[in-house]
């Protein structure tokens, strides 16, 4: 990779561009995912007058937009806790240069909010769904309810097309289910997406022995049922750094590897978390406070700031299992 930023773009010092951004609205969640947060939530919860402003938010996605940002998902925490997340949706699509607001769910509430944030313009969501068993679901969630999601994911696929099901693959609890998985999104018209697991937290929310490599579920996929893969383009629209496969008998399928099937030579998006910080990458500790700047200097603090923060980004990430290849971030604060 060679440091040749593209004139006029919010670029990295390694020449990429910066075209999507995952927008925390809170750091706050109803469920307690056990590869996510501690049952008792976030050791340093933000205090309510530390959260973005709609206002500021609008204001930081317009500087953004105007260097190239396209895509913008919504993140938490869970996005659905914070009240009048509609208002934000109908700002953000007012943004000139903004071609899309999309948002990642954990599918709570999701059915009775969904035709209200389409109307504001929500383009298309993510769903949270780490089994298909209600108990197992309950486990992991600690605050769970399986039913209630699916009437949230069948809310979203009525309304919109591609819907994504995200799973976190972990072994010994849910990679018995890849193949009733894939089958359950596929019937709906979804795409099934599969994740490793990430070390966040400095590890603390790491479980031994089960990590569970992007490989290893296309293998169970392939015991599951039959037929095979191929790669595919897919659903690169979507921006993120899922890479997609195509199943023989059923559908497409993704997979989100990032310890075993680095993505970071195409990476093109920063995360902005609930605070106002900017972060150009999940691993390293590079944030930028854009709210401050906001504040001090308006558009033009912002852009620098923006800029300084991701010239500093490193070429690739360090994930790795153990508490050694762990990022101190917590990912219920970046929404992943």
């Amino acid at each position: 990779m060679s440091p040749t930023p593209t004139r006029g773009t919010l670029a990295d010092g390694w020449g990429r561009a910066v075209t999507y951004l995952r927008l925390s609205v809170t750091d706050r969640c109803n469920y307690r995912c056990t590869y996510c947060m501690p049952p008792e939530g976030l050791p340093d919860k933000l205090p309510h007058h530390s959260i973005l402003t709609f206002e500021e938010a609008e204001r930081i996605v317009g500087v953004l937009a105007a260097s190239g940002v396209r895509r913008v998902r919504l993140t938490g925490g869970e996005p659905l806790a914070r009240r009048g997340l509609e208002d934000l949706v109908r700002r953000l699509v007012r943004v000139p240069g903004v071609a899309q607001v999309v948002m990642t769910t954990n599918g709570h509430g999701l059915a009775g909010r969904l035709a209200a944030l389409a109307a504001a313009g929500l383009g298309g969501v993510s769903v949270s769904l780490d089994s298909l068993d209600g108990a197992r679901f309950r486990r992991v969630t600690r605050q769970g309810d399986l039913d209630e999601v699916r009437r949230g994911i069948a809310a979203a696929t009525a309304r919109f097309r591609g819907v994504r099901l995200n799973t976190v693959a972990i072994a010994g609890f849910n990679d018995d289910e890849v193949g009733a998985i894939c089958r359950y999104a596929w019937d709906l018209g979804c795409v099934p997406r599969f994740i490793e697991h990430m070390p966040m937290s400095d590890g603390r929310l790491e479980i031994p022995g089960r990590f569970l490599t992007a490989a290893a579920v296309r293998a169970r996929l392939l015991g599951d049922l039959a037929g095979t893969l191929t790669p595919d383009p897919g659903d690169g629209e979507g921006g993120g750094p899922a890479r997609y496969w195509r199943h023989s008998g059923g559908g497409l399928v993704g997979f989100i590897a990032p310890l075993t099937e680095h993505f970071c030579d195409s990476c093109n998006r920063v995360r902005l978390d609930a605070s106002g910080r900017l972060h150009a990458c999940l691993y390293h500790s590079d944030a930028a406070d854009l709210r401050a700047a906001l504040a001090a200097g308006g558009a033009t603090a912002v852009a620098a700031a923006a800029r300084a923060v991701l010239s500093r980004k490193p070429p690739e990430h360090q994930f790795g299992p153990g508490t050694d290849g762990a990022s101190p971030k917590h990912m219920g604060a970046l929404g992943g």
